[in-house]
């Protein structure tokens, strides 16, 4: 029941994070960039630097400060980003690969500093792949900039793309994650299993194949109620048209 009471005003609520945060962002973004753009070349670039040395390099300690999700880490990013966008030369293809091979190599350092300190008794998990963390933000940065220099289109992939925010939608909810996770789908069992990683993709694809039919229903429902809709009004208006016009 509570949950269906926050179902009511989700964003508000903050039934799905994602969706809350990137909503405060874009009702907080036309202010942000006229301040950013106020405080001029030298004074944004020293707001980067100051937040990357606060968010940025402390994110390879343990237990330092953190971003939480929540609407403050788009900001963090939008600082960065319009930073670069503005003021900075597009990145070569090179300086791209070299930012974006940085950032994994701090991945696979870590992993290896992880395991070690998990063989000698210290479980300290991979900590760095964390939302926010610098390695995170220079892979998904450079992983951006490639794909934006690349001019590709297919209608089949453009077409289940517009279903992807719903599939967040479904599968980040509550309900959805107890049907699916623990009644339907329990992975735990899977792990010892032979091909276990294969049943498991298998699975997710499913999952994923099941949710854009749902959505692809909800399109449709909602196109015919809009048309409907048009329809009607279209009637009423022609109608007292010609009435007006006798």
């Amino acid at each position: 029941m509570k949950l269906m009471m926050k179902s009511v005003m989700p964003l508000s609520m903050g039934v799905w994070w994602y969706a809350t945060a990137y909503a405060i962002f874009l009702a907080l973004l036309p202010f942000l960039a006229e301040g950013l753009k106020a405080l001029g070349r030298e004074c944004h670039f020293s707001l980067a630097a100051t937040v990357l040395v606060i968010w940025g390099l402390t994110s390879f300690i343990p237990g330092m400060i953190k971003i939480n999700d929540g609407f403050f880490g788009f900001i963090y990013l939008f600082s960065l980003i319009s930073a670069y966008k503005w003021y900075i030369e597009p990145f070569t293809t090179r300086q791209v690969w070299l930012t974006t091979g940085i950032g994994l190599g701090f991945f696979l350092l870590c992993t290896c500093a992880s395991i070690t300190l998990s063989l000698l008794g210290h479980d300290m998990g991979i900590y760095i792949t964390g939302a926010w963390k610098l390695p995170v933000v220079m892979v998904g940065f450079g992983m951006f900039l490639l794909f934006d220099r690349v001019t590709f289109h297919n209608r089949f992939i453009n077409r289940i793309a517009q279903s992807a925010f719903a599939i967040y939608l479904i599968t980040d909810y509550t309900a959805s994650e107890k049907l699916l996770w623990i009644k339907l789908f329990n992975l735990q069992n899977l792990y010892q299993q032979p091909l276990a990683i294969l049943q498991i993709l298998g699975i997710l694809l499913t999952i994923y194949a099941v949710c854009i039919l749902i959505d692809f229903a909800r399109q449709a429902l909602f196109v015919f109620t809009i048309d409907r809709r048009r329809r009607h009004w279209f009637d009423l208006l022609w109608k007292r048209s010609i009435s007006f016009k006798a």
